[in-house]
C-alpha cells in the first residue's frame, strides 16, 4: 500500500516547507539558505515524542516510513560548527494515507433529484456517497458538461460514507457526473450518478380540476368538489400561508390580509376552517355555517355529517358543539 501525503506549507521567517507526493520517495523539502552548511530536522508526535532528529546536507528528509497522522515539524540552518544557528517554531505537519476512492452504487439507475417550480425557494436535496478510502480532503463534484451542481456541504461521516447537501433549485435538468479525488491520486468518476428532473405534471391537479364544476355557486358544491378547489386555489405568490387564493387581498412576509367583500369568499374561508387541524377553529366553523344556513352551504354541510359519524375521534367539547350546531344547520328553516 503506497504512502501518499497531503501537500501543506508552512512558512517562518525565511524557511518554507512542503511535503512532497509524487510517484517516488515522500519527502518533506523547505527552501535552501544560501551559506547554510546543513539543515537540522526534527519531527514529533503530539505527545512529545521526537520520531525524526537528523542533521542532513539536503534541504529535504524523506518521510515514507513516518506513519498516518498529525505531527510537529520544525528545522534549523547549521553553522560552520555543525551546530543549529536558529530554530524555526513548531509547525503542524499532517501526513495521511491517501488511495484511490471507491464508489458504490447499488443500481445502475441514477438518483433523482427533485427541481423547485418557484425559485424563490430553494430545494435542498441530501445524497449519500458509499465506498471506501474518503478522507476529510477529498474532493467531490457533481458536474454536467459545463454545468455544476452547487454542493452546499460536504461532511464525510467516515472512511465509507459522504453526505452531501445539494441546491438543485436553478439546476440545469439531466444527468450529472460524480467525481470522487483524494490528493495525489487519479479521480473516481461515475457518469450519470445524479439525475435533476422537471417538475413533472402532476396528472393528479388535472384529476382534481375536473372534479371542479364551472359555474356552479360554491354553496352548491359537493364536500369532494370543494376539497379538490381548495387543493388547486394555492396562493402561488403568497408562501407564508396556505389560506385559500380566493380569500387574500394583500400578502406580506409576516401577515396577510383577508378578502371577505362577498359572502362566497367568508363561507369558502370558514370552510377551510373547518377542516384545519386546529380544533378552535373548526368549532367557530361548526357555529358559522349553523348561524348562516339559508341558504345552505352544502360543503360544510357534508363535512359536519361526516364529522358526526367519526364524533369518537373528537375531544368532548368539541363533540358537543358539533351536534349542537349540526342539528340547528338540519332544522334551518331561514
Amino acid at each position: 500500500m503506497k504512502l501518499n501525503l497531503k501537500r501543506v506549507f508552512i512558512i517562518f521567517g525565511l524557511l518554507s516547507f512542503s511535503i512532497g507526493a509524487q510517484d517516488g520517495t515522500k519527502l518533506i523539502a523547505w527552501k535552501p539558505i544560501p551559506e547554510a552548511s546543513g539543515y537540522q530536522i526534527q519531527i514529533k508526535e503530539k505527545t512529545g515524542k521526537i520520531v525524526i532528529d537528523k542533521k542532513i546536507d539536503t534541504p529535504y528528509q524523506s518521510i515514507e516510513d513516518l506513519p498516518s497522522g498529525v505531527y510537529l515539524v520544525r528545522t534549523a540552518p547549521l553553522n560552520l560548527f555543525k551546530k543549529p544557528a536558529v530554530w524555526s517554531a513548531w509547525k503542524d505537519l499532517e501526513v495521511i494515507l491517501s488511495e484511490p476512492p471507491k464508489v458504490v452504487t447499488e443500481e445502475e439507475k441514477p438518483i433523482i433529484l427533485p427541481k423547485s417550480e418557484s425559485k424563490t425557494e430553494k430545494t435542498i436535496a441530501n445524497i449519500t456517497i458509499e465506498g471506501e478510502h474518503f478522507l476529510d480532503a477529498t474532493k467531490v463534484d457533481l458536474t454536467k458538461k459545463n454545468e455544476t451542481l452547487p454542493i452546499l456541504s460536504k461532511e464525510v461521516k467516515s472512511s465509507e460514507r459522504i453526505d452531501l447537501k445539494v441546491d438543485t433549485t436553478e439546476a440545469k435538468s439531466g444527468p450529472y457526473d460524480l467525481t470522487v479525488t483524494n490528493p495525489y491520486q487519479k479521480p473516481k468518476v461515475v457518469t450519470n450518478f445524479v439525475k435533476v428532473e422537471d417538475p413533472k405534471h402532476n396528472e393528479s391537479e388535472d384529476s382534481k380540476k375536473s372534479k371542479i364544476p364551472k359555474g356552479k355557486p360554491f354553496r352548491d358544491f359537493t364536500y369532494e368538489e370543494m376539497l379538490a378547489f381548495l387543493e388547486t386555489d394555492i396562493a402561488v405568490n403568497c408562501k407564508n400561508t396556505k389560506v385559500p387564493a380566493l380569500t387574500l387581498s394583500e400578502c406580506h412576509k409576516t401577515y396577510v390580509i383577508l378578502n371577505f367583500t362577498s359572502d362566497d369568499n367568508l363561507s369558502v374561508f370558514e370552510f377551510y376552517k373547518l377542516i384545519n387541524e386546529n380544533q378552535s377553529d373548526r368549532i367557530s366553523a361548526y357555529q358559522y355555517f349553523s348561524k348562516n344556513c339559508s341558504p345552505k352551504f352544502r360543503p360544510a354541510f357534508e363535512r359536519m355529517e361526516l364529522q358526526s359519524k367519526n364524533q369518537r375521534n373528537l375531544d368532548p367539547e368539541e363533540r358537543q358543539t358539533l351536534l349542537q350546531e349540526l342539528m340547528k344547520f338540519r332544522n334551518c328553516t331561514r
